[in-house]
């Protein structure tokens, strides 16, 4: 980490900048590498995503036009193969122009298990940024920290497990889990799942996601 300040008015804050994520290599090993970039004709948000081939495919995002917060909606087939976590990194591909309300997008999964029976997934955020403060960045909230995070959209609907919520209140991480289990082999949805980092002027705020299967047993 190098320091760097912002100044901001009469104020100087402390801001970290990161020079290095931790990388999409670290967890995939000598997978072969795929990705896409997260835009279309009607939106363009400024990020793209990078992720192991074989573990996650059929990547589509589909812009909102004009200029809402939502920026639009991804959507991935995960292929769960064993109980090791499947990363996905979501990468600022431009630093950006002003600070803004950022990268939100909702998170639609596909999970093809070839597993065990699962009782439901859990995604984790590996942000190593800088945690920016209220007094820095004009939209950070309780409800929007100034790290990588997740929320419940309106999208979210009925899941295999059966969960009524994707429990998004805890700082890093999401659980889709319920009463209800998903066999293998077989295909189901998980829809809903908002994705949100706040974006500070200057900076390439990038993260991973740590998506788990959770065994029913």
């Amino acid at each position: 980490m190098i320091a760097k300040t912002i100044t901001r008015g009469f104020k100087t804050y402390p801001v970290a900048c990161a020079v290095g994520i931790v990388g999409f290599a670290l967890y995939a090993g000598t997978a072969s590498a795929g990705g896409c970039d997260l835009k279309d004709v009607n939106r363009d948000t400024g990020w793209s995503i990078s992720f192991a081939d074989a573990q996650v495919s059929n990547c589509s995002f589909v812009g909102n036009a004009g200029a809402g917060r939502n920026k639009g909606t991804l959507n991935l087939t995960l292929k769960i193969t064993n109980k090791n976590p499947i990363p996905i990194e979501f990468i600022q591909t431009s630093s950006a122009a002003a600070d803004s309300f950022g990268f939100r997008i909702t998170w639609n999964l596909t999970l093809n298990n070839q597993f065990q029976t699962l009782k439901g997934i859990r995604g984790r955020a590996r942000d190593p940024n800088e945690e920016l403060k209220d007094d820095i960045n004009q939209f950070v909230e309780d409800a929007h920290p100034g790290f990588a995070h997740f929320h419940q959209d309106p999208a979210f609907v009925p899941n295999p497990f059966g969960a009524r919520d994707c429990d998004c209140e805890s700082k890093h991480d999401f659980k889709v889990e319920g009463n209800a289990f998903l066999g293998a082999p077989s295909t189901a949805e998980v829809k809903g799942i908002g994705v949100h980092q706040i974006e500070e002027q200057g900076f390439r705020r990038s993260f991973t996601v740590n998506v788990e299967p959770r065994l029913a047993n």
